[in-house]
C-alpha cells in the first residue's frame, strides 16, 4: 500500500498556521518571511509536494481558469475580466470567458462548467446577482462547488461558503448622495436598475434610506428603474422630465451605472438643460470614457480591475491548496469627482 500523502491541511497544523497562510506562501502571496520560513520548514519535514493534491484532475484543464460574466460589452466586466486574466496569465493559467444572453438560467451555467471541467470558476453577475429562485441558484452553486474550487465577486449567497468578494452595493449609492446634499441638493433622482439583481435592490434600497437620513425629498417618482444600460438612462431621464413640471424637476439625479448616466446626460442635453447648472449628475464604476464626456462625469469607482484580479488570485490559491478556501472580502469604492456633479459651482441653494 502506498504511502498516504500529507495534505495542505498537514503542513498548516505542523508550521501552526491557517490553510490560507500556507496558501499564500505557496503562491508568493502578502506574508511575512518569518512566516513563509516556518512554512517551507514544515512543507520540507513532511516531504509536502503541492502538486500532488491535484494529481487526478483531468489533464485538458488543470491550466484553465472559466470567468462567467454577465456581458462582456459593459465597461464594469470588461474591467473585472482585464484584472482577472492579467492574473490567470501571470500564474500560468489561461482564463476561457464565459458569457450568456439575459434571462440564462444557473442551471445552463452549472451544466456548462461541469462539462468543460475547468480547474477553477469566478463567478460574477447573473450567476450569483440574480433575485429570482435562490433556492435554485445556491443548488446549481453547490453542483459547482463540488466539483471545483469556486470564487464569486457579489453579494453573499446563504449556504455558499467560498471566497467571496464585494463592494458593498449601498455604498456607493451614500457617498454619492452625500456628496450631492453637501452641494446643497435636496430633490436627487434614482435612475437605473430593476429588482432581478440583488445589487439593484440593495441600491434602490440604500437610496430610500439615505433619502430619509440626508432630509431629501422621499417622493417615488423620482425612482425610476429603466434598466441598465445606455437606452435604460435616456428613457429613465425622459419619463422623468416628462411626469413633472419644471418647477418640480429633481436637481440632482444618481444613475445607477455610467452607461445609465451617459443615457442621462444626452437626454437632458436633448431638453436644453445644462449639467450640471441646471441639474447635477453622479454615476458610478469609474467606466473608461467618463473622464472624456462633457461635462466630465462624477462617479464611484467600485475598482473592477482589482475585483477580477484578487479573485482570481485567490481561485488560484484554492486551486493549488487543492481545497476549497471560504473567506469574504470587501473592497471600499471611491468617489471621483469631476464636473457633472457641479462641485466646482460651489454649495447652492435650491427651492425646496
Amino acid at each position: 500500500m502506498s504511502e498516504k500523502q500529507p495534505t495542505i491541511v498537514d503542513v498548516a497544523r505542523e508550521a501552526s498556521v491557517s490553510t490560507a497562510t500556507v496558501s499564500r506562501a505557496m503562491t508568493g502571496g502578502s506574508i511575512s518571511a518569518a512566516t513563509r520560513e516556518k512554512v517551507e520548514a514544515a512543507m520540507k519535514r513532511l516531504r509536502y509536494r503541492p502538486g500532488a493534491a491535484r494529481s487526478g484532475q483531468k489533464k485538458g484543464g488543470d491550466r484553465c481558469i472559466a470567468a462567467v460574466l454577465s456581458s462582456q460589452t459593459s465597461p464594469y466586466y470588461a474591467s473585472m475580466c482585464e484584472g482577472a486574466t492579467a492574473e490567470a496569465a501571470r500564474s500560468g493559467y489561461r482564463l476561457l470567458v464565459l458569457s450568456y444572453p439575459e434571462g440564462t438560467g444557473c442551471e445552463t451555467v452549472a451544466n456548462d462548467l461541469l462539462e468543460l471541467k475547468p480547474a477553477g470558476a469566478l463567478l460574477a453577475g447573473f450567476a450569483v446577482e440574480s433575485s429570482f429562485n435562490q433556492d435554485l441558484t445556491r443548488s446549481c452553486l453547490q453542483r459547482i462547488q463540488q466539483a471545483m474550487p469556486l470564487v464569486a465577486i457579489g453579494p453573499p449567497i446563504e449556504g455558499i461558503e467560498c471566497a467571496r468578494l464585494t463592494s458593498d452595493p449601498s455604498q456607493c449609492v451614500r457617498k454619492a448622495m452625500a456628496h450631492l446634499h453637501m452641494l446643497g441638493h435636496r430633490r436627487i433622482a434614482f435612475v437605473g436598475g430593476d429588482r432581478s439583481a440583488r445589487f439593484s435592490i440593495i441600491r434602490e434600497n440604500a437610496y430610500y434610506e439615505e433619502a430619509a437620513r440626508l432630509g431629501c425629498a422621499q417622493d417615488p417618482t423620482y425612482v425610476m428603474l429603466t434598466g441598465c444600460n445606455t437606452q435604460a438612462g435616456e428613457l429613465g431621464a425622459g419619463i422623468l422630465l416628462g411626469n413633472h413640471q419644471p418647477k418640480d424637476y429633481p436637481t440632482a439625479i444618481f444613475a445607477i451605472n455610467d452607461l445609465v448616466a451617459l443615457g442621462v446626460m444626452r437626454q437632458l442635453h436633448r431638453s436644453g438643460l445644462d449639467v450640471p447648472r441646471d441639474m447635477a449628475l453622479v454615476g458610478c464604476d469609474n467606466a473608461f470614457f467618463a473622464p472624456y464626456l462633457t461635462p466630465s462625469l462624477t462617479t464611484v469607482d467600485l475598482h473592477p480591475y482589482e475585483h477580477g484580479r484578487s479573485a482570481m488570485a485567490e481561485l488560484i490559491m484554492s486551486i493549488t491548496a487543492g481545497h476549497p478556501i471560504s473567506f469574504n472580502q470587501s473592497f471600499e469604492s471611491s468617489l471621483i469627482v469631476r464636473e457633472s456633479c457641479g462641485a466646482a459651482l460651489g454649495v447652492r441653494e435650491f427651492t425646496k
